[in-house]
């Protein structure tokens, strides 16, 4: 299937991707004015990635400022990823990432205790929101301001002879990177119900079916509807989707 596939975040970045996304980034801040030794770069940052595809990617980023050079790391849902090179001059911040073997770059400003810019990965991007980190804090944000996460939903219990009802862990292709997610599905008659969870939150399955090992859905993501199909086999689906008709790609689970 082509892809213009559905980032992370980061993936896509990393975000994407999606983007994923995921393929994006979080950091801190350094005047190195001449005549300054102080270093205000440096530190933890978190905030989020935006992505018209998939919505807000939560990051954490840790940043070290060597008199303009940059190191350090960006934690993503999707995992890790290494700031590879950058510079800090004059409040401009320019950082290069490696999302998984490709390639992202990060351009932004500091401004007080914030970093606002764009970030560019897998030819996805958007823009970039990060604000330092309180002392003590671990995980990143969910997005600027918004509420606490809601619970997980409990998978439904398996029912013998039916393949279909309980807890699947999928991966969608965003870009070449693994953007997972999880199935928690019930099979009633030949309708399929249930929700999908991954970063971005919950999305409830719509127009679910199951027949002659074809399973079938619809979520919804932030507004947008993206199609599933997949065939059934020995514990394993595989199939493809369709963002809205913007993009498409392939994916894959495995029974739990």
């Amino acid at each position: 299937m082509q892809s213009r596939k559905l980032t992370t975040p980061l993936l896509v970045a990393v975000l994407l991707a999606f983007s994923a996304v995921a393929s994006a980034a979080s950091f801190n801040k350094s005047t190195n004015q001449p005549g300054q030794n102080k270093d205000t770069l440096s530190g933890k940052y978190e905030g989020v990635a935006k992505s018209d595809q998939i919505g807000d990617i939560p990051l954490t980023v840790e940043i070290k400022n060597d008199n303009g050079k940059l190191t350090g790391k960006i934690e993503t849902p999707q995992g890790p990823a290494a700031i590879t090179s950058g510079t800090f001059d004059a409040g401009k911040i320019v950082m290069k990432f490696d999302a998984g073997g490709n390639e992202g770059t990060v351009t932004a400003m500091l401004e007080g205790e914030k970093i606002s810019g764009k970030w560019e990965l897998a030819g996805q991007g958007g823009a970039l929101e990060l604000k330092r980190a309180a002392i003590g804090a671990s995980a990143p944000a969910s997005s600027v301001g918004a509420a606490a996460k809601p619970a997980a939903t409990p998978a439904p219990a398996a029912v013998a002879g039916d393949p279909i009802t309980g807890e699947w862990e999928c991966s969608a292709d965003a870009g070449g990177s693994a953007v997972p997610f999880t199935l928690k599905i019930k099979l009633d008659g030949g309708k399929v119900t249930g929700v999908s969870e991954g970063a971005q939150g919950p999305a409830p399955i719509s127009e679910g079916s199951f027949s002659a090992g074809k399973l079938s859905f619809s979520l919804d993501v932030g507004g947008t509807a993206v199609k599933m199909t997949g065939m059934v086999k020995e514990g394993k689906v595989a199939g493809d989707f369709d963002f809205g008709g913007q993009m498409t790609g392939k994916w894959e689970g495995k029974k739990k």
